[in-house]
């Protein structure tokens, strides 16, 4: 099917538009429960509600003397806290059910686009187009859903509490050699010879201890983080980093929308594709392309963390959102050059000034 006709993409990028917002809006709200959730669940098995827990401590004491007793504390917490994992595992299946859903729209929109500009002297411009609007879709993806989380906590946590008979002896036999020495020079004071025989108490006691360890069952988190885009610039202001808060919202919302709203002038309107400040503009913007980057890099330095304690484990999971927005990232790279390919010779844009 050869045909020229801009509006046709127009409308197929619009219906797609329109399709893929519904999934996003689901995907989003899923992407939210989720994080709920992992709170909830982490929130559960947090030390300060674990290990500074007296009640806690009291079952887990008095259960190594009495094996009938049972950690009840934990047992609720546990269940708890698996109810509150299903709850966010279900989450993120929907999550990623919805994911391939807009994979799957967005390969249609580029075979609709295939088949009705095939042949045609319009085809590399309009693939250009959908590669642009698919991005939007992918952008406000990795900037509503979280990207990265961050664990850190030990498993089946043992605090030794080992009594070592043999070493408090060493101290009792101390004190009692000074008082046998003190009650000898007491009766040759008064004129009677006592000797009192020594007893060496750590010789008989010597490598007996009582250990009475005390294990928490499960996890036992002490660091876990969750977070979006949205949420990271959020907390940046709300902490008045408003340097790096305006850098990331910057460089993650203002400019590419900037950059998508220009290059879609530059394919609907070849008005714009002689106009020197127009496209001075859209040459500046292209030598940010790397900016979507440093927001990526940003991100993960914000929620690493260092010098971890020998003993607590630590994971971290790239999710969804950090996938939607490297997706984001690649597809308007991929859009901006098939968009120069069409109309380099009017613009005389080089691709390094137009890629981004």
């Amino acid at each position: 099917m050869k045909t020229s006709k801009l509006w046709i993409l127009g409308v197929l990028n619009i219906v797609f538009l329109a399709v893929s917002l519904i999934f996003v809006d689901k995907l989003i709200e899923k992407g939210n429960d989720y994080n709920q959730y992992m709170h909830e669940h982490v929130k559960v098995l947090k030390f300060q509600d674990r290990l500074l827990n007296p009640e806690e401590w009291k079952l887990l004491v008095v259960g190594k003397v009495i094996s009938s007793i049972e950690d009840t504390v934990w047992q609720k917490k546990l269940l708890a806290s698996e109810h509150a994992y299903v709850l966010a595992k279900e989450s993120y299946q929907e999550v990623e059910r919805n994911g391939q859903y807009l994979l799957y729209l967005f390969f249609v929109l580029l075979l609709l686009t295939i088949i009705v500009y095939a042949g045609g002297n319009k085809l590399i411009l309009a693939l250009g187009g959908s590669l642009l609007t698919a991005s939007i879709v992918y952008l406000i993806i990795g900037i509503y859903t979280p990207m990265l989380e961050i664990h850190a906590y030990s498993e089946n946590l043992e605090i030794p509490l080992v009594i070592k008979f043999d070493k408090m002896s060493e101290t009792a036999d101390e004190y009692v050699d000074a008082g046998t020495e003190y009650l000898e020079e007491l009766s040759n004071y008064m004129g009677y010879e006592i000797e009192i025989p020594k007893q060496n108490i750590a010789e008989w006691l010597d490598g007996y201890e009582y250990d009475h360890t005390i294990v928490f069952e499960g996890k036992m988190y002490y660091y876990y983080q969750s977070k979006s885009i949205k949420s990271i610039i959020e907390l940046l202001f709300k902490d008045k980093n408003y340097a790096v808060a305006w850098a990331i919202l910057s460089f993650s919302v203002f400019i590419p929308i900037l950059k998508m709203i220009l290059s879609f002038l530059l394919i609907y309107f070849p008005y714009f594709r002689t106009k020197k400040g127009f496209l001075m503009v859209l040459s500046v913007l292209g030598k940010w392309s790397m900016a979507d980057v440093f927001v990526a890099a940003t991100f993960l330095a914000f929620l690493s963390f260092h010098n971890m304690n020998v003993g607590i484990e630590t994971s971290s999971t790239a999710l969804l959102g950090m996938n939607f927005f490297m997706g984001y990232v690649v597809l308007s790279l991929l859009a901006s050059t098939f968009i120069w390919l069409d109309t380099k010779k009017e613009t005389k844009l080089k691709g390094y000034e137009m890629i981004g």
